[in-house]
Formats: C-alpha cells, structure tokens, sequence
C-alpha cells in the first residue's frame, strides 16, 4: 500500500475518528473501512473523543472543533466524514457530495445552517480533497470552493457482502413473510434524494394482485435531524423492513426478485455495489453516478416520472433472463477498500512531505 517515495514523511499523519461514536450509514462505513486501513500503517494514528467527549453529539462536536484542531495542528489530519474541524492548516478531507449546498432543500434546517459552512470552510482551507467518485470530482472542481488538490477514492462493497453465507436467508424471509424471488427490494433512508415518494406511487399504480404477488421491500429508516420530512403513502403490499444488519441486507440482495434505486442525486451509491455483488438484478435512475459506475450493465429509468418507475418496477418482476455475473466480478475489481485506502495513504503523505 506505501509508496517508498512518499515513506520519508516529515510530519504523524492522523485520522480524526470523531465517527467513532456515531450509528453506521454511508459516511460512517466509508470512514471506518478507510481508517481501519490507514491505522497501522508507519506514521499514522488515530485521534477519537473519549470520556466526557465522547458521551454525546453536542460533546464530540466540541472536541471536533476546540481539541483536535489545536492539539492535532502539527500534524497531517485525515477528516473522512463531515465531522472535521472548520480549518486545519494540512487537512486531508473526505467529500462525500456537495447536496447540502447545491440542494438545501432536502434536509432539515438546522442541518443546512451548520453543515453547508462547514463543508464550505474544509474545502476552503484542505490541503487535499478526497471525493468519492468521478462526478463528485468534477462538481468539486467546478464549483470553486477549492483550489486543493483533488484525488478519487471511491466508495466499495464490504466482505459481509462478498460471497456472503447464506445462513440467514430462510430465517429472515420467514420474519418478513416473504418468498425469495418473488419480492422487490428498495435500499436508502428515507428522505427527500431517495426518491421514495415517487417509488410508492409507482408501486401503488401497480395491478392489486401483481403487489401482493410480489410486494416491495423497504430498508432504510428515518433521520429528521438531518433530512427533511417527506410524506410518503406506502399501499398496504409494501414491507417497511427499518434498519436490518449487514448480513440480513445480503440475504435481501440475493434472495430479491429485483433491486429498485430511484435516486434523484448520489455521491456514490454504495448500496448499489453492494447489490450488484451480492448477486441481485439492479434497475436504477438514470443520473451521472450510476452510469459512472454500472455503464450499459443495469437498465435505466427517468426518477422524475412514476410511470418510468413504474415500468422499471413491472420489468423487474416480468424479467426472465439470466442476471449477468459479470457485472458484479467487474464491480469487485473496480472498488476496493484497499486500493482506496491507499489513495488516501498516499495523498496524506504528500502533504506530510510538503
């Protein structure tokens, strides 16, 4: 993972572990399968609150923004969520999107209030930019917020999720009342970018008796100190499965009849690897990200229109081809904690070496 040229690093580097204490989403699972990488490595360590700081939200924020940035400001700092000091004189940090500025609309107030400057005074101020896929670069670059350095180190599927046992399969379904292959599944909190009102009109335009032939699945849950409320009227075919484990969300892949993602906006979609590595027939919303990552594996569909969503839903259900395994083989290969790690590895040191 080292690059000898870069090993001669003058300065620690650190990785701020502020997500420590948070429950696992996106951001989080990125951060941790990142930092467990890096931690290890010559030179680098880990900074995390603890005691008094650790013991609420409030309290880490305090040490986000009045301990680490003062005790960590000789180092090299390696922020990998939006939990990061507001400058630092040599921050690496991790975007993820840029939703809170460009689309305040889809979370709540006083997320938007305290995030959007935030996220605009670490890009302002990093030494480098880390961001989780192509599009999310160019949005970076082009939106001027930074002149720092911009470096890709994408987002990529779990082992829970490589050649998962099938252990829980049967126990699960039977908790749902669901039988493999004749469900559809939906992954994603539930908030405005998810697009999930759209999908339950779809769903609910759907023949009575094809929903309760093959009823949809949802995973996912609510955050209303982040997002912003969304009213959504699921028909009575629909499972709202909450926040299920890693290797329950596998078992939903693999057993699915069909993977619906009808995102309007992503950074990544990391849920959408992990299906495709788990086996599942994908139908996604046509935006920049999929196509970065899926090309012409999955098909497509507009998310602004029920009647598309719609389709894509009865063309999961109706499809009677074989899922294409390369796909998932080809995902396996292009993302890759290890190799994402060592992106950031080695960009850390650069600026360690500066």
């Amino acid at each position: 993972m080292d690059r000898p040229d870069l090993m001669a690093a003058s300065r620690p580097i650190v990785v701020n572990g502020a997500f420590r204490p948070q429950a696992v989403s996106g951001q989080q699972r990125y951060a941790r399968e990142i930092a467990d990488r890096l931690v290890g490595e010559a030179g680098v360590t880990e900074a995390s609150p603890s005691g008094w700081f650790a013991r609420s939200a409030l309290r880490t924020w305090a040490w986000v923004f009045g301990v680490l940035p003062i005790r960590r400001r000789s180092d090299v700092l390696v922020t990998l969520t939006s939990r990061g000091p507001l400058a630092h004189p040599r921050q690496v940090v991790v975007v993820h999107d840029l939703f809170v500025i460009t689309n305040p609309e889809w979370y709540s107030r006083k997320y938007v209030l305290s995030h959007a400057p935030l996220l605009k005074a670490q890009l302002r101020s990093a030494k480098t930019v880390a961001v989780v896929s192509e599009p999310v670069a160019r949005q970076v670059a082009e939106s001027g917020l930074t002149r720092a350095r911009i470096v890709v180190a994408p987002n990529a599927p779990s082992a829970q999720f490589l050649d998962a046992p099938d252990a829980v399969d049967q126990p699960l379904l039977g908790r749902l009342g669901i039988t493999a292959d004749r469900f559809l599944l939906a992954v994603g909190n539930l908030d405005p970018r998810k697009n999930f009102d759209r999908l339950a009109r779809a769903f609910a335009s759907l023949d009575p008796a094809v929903r309760a032939e093959c009823p949809l699945v949802v995973v996912g849950g609510v955050n209303a100190t982040v997002f912003a409320s969304v009213g959504i009227e699921w028909p009575t075919e629909t499972i709202l499965a909450g926040y299920v484990s890693d290797p329950e969300l596998a078992a939903l892949y693999r057993s699915a009849r069909g993977v619906v993602f009808p995102s309007l906006a992503e950074g990544f979609g990391l849920p959408m690897v992990e299906a495709a590595v788990s086996g599942a027939r994908l139908s996604v919303s046509d935006i920049g990200v999929f196509r970065w990552i899926a090309g012409d594996a999955v098909s497509y569909f507009d998310p602004t229109s029920v009647e598309a969503i719609a389709g894509a839903l009865l063309g999961l259900i109706e499809a009677d081809d074989d899922i294409d395994e390369s796909f998932g083989a080809d995902i396996r290969a292009r993302f890759d904690w290890d190799q994402s790690a060592a992106t950031i590895s080695e960009a850390s040191r650069r600026v360690a070496s500066q």
